[in-house]
């Protein structure tokens, strides 16, 4: 009898501690994908869709970057008509924790983040999840580390170059229909962050907002992240 309660406690413990464990195989996050073509920037919803495996955020124009995170809910469906059984593995996606790893050569703070989103995904189903993981207030970090005051004629950025190379790591949390709390792996994703390093002046401009020759294309789906920009887009803009 001691030998079976014993079994019985070791059980118990077992499916206690895995009710806290991260469940990478049935719910994790895949990629970054990549917006579709202006003006309609669709957020793509296919696996096979283009991902990214870095991203740029030029502080002169933004101070924020949003991923399209593609994420899978490998859970198995358990609904069943004819017992009747509802479904318990459809998964609630309700925020995420947000960290960073600042440059090594140019240390900053940035404190730790959740963020929250509301998001259902079908047992064995899909989605992409659109997220600021990198929100106003921490940009704003950042650019004070890569731009010096431009009320001044120098450039002179606080810790001697013009760029940092960040890292944000993304966790999702949920909770599924059978009250299970889920847990994807930590997402990471370089970053780097720059000043101006995303505009550019096509061939035959001046590199000025003097010059007269007008702008051809749209604006890129998310500006300041990713994508380089006709500078004369700007001309009559100040910032961010």
């Amino acid at each position: 009898m001691k030998g079976l309660i014993s079994l019985g406690l070791a059980l118990g413990l077992l499916v206690l501690g895995s009710g806290c464990q991260e469940n990478w195989e049935s719910f994790f996050i895949i990629d970054n994908k990549r917006p579709g073509d202006p003006p309609e920037c669709a957020v793509p919803t296919a696996q096979t869709a283009e991902g990214l495996l870095g991203g740029t955020m030029d502080t002169s124009r933004t101070y924020g970057y949003v991923a399209y995170l593609f994420v899978e809910n490998a859970l198995i469906a358990r609904a069943d008509q004819g017992l009747p059984r509802a479904e318990s593995n459809g998964i609630f996606v309700e925020g995420a924790y947000l960290y960073y790893e600042p440059d090594p050569q140019c240390p900053g703070v940035y404190p730790d983040l959740e963020a929250r989103v509301s998001q259902y995904i079908d047992p064995g189903g899909q989605a992409t999840i659109g997220i600021w993981i990198i929100p106003g207030s921490i940009g704003r970090l950042m650019a004070a580390q890569v731009y010096d005051d431009p009320t001044t004629s120098a450039y002179d950025p606080p810790c001697g170059k013009g760029f940092l190379d960040v890292t944000v790591t993304v966790q999702f949390f949920g909770i599924t229909q059978s009250g299970s709390e889920m847990l994807t792996q930590e997402f990471d994703y370089p970053i780097t962050v720059c000043s101006g390093c995303l505009l550019y002046a096509p061939p035959g401009t001046d590199g000025t907002c003097t010059d007269t020759t007008p702008a051809v294309g749209d604006l890129p789906c998310n500006p300041g992240q990713d994508d380089l920009i006709d500078y004369r887009l700007f001309c009559e803009d100040t910032g961010p």
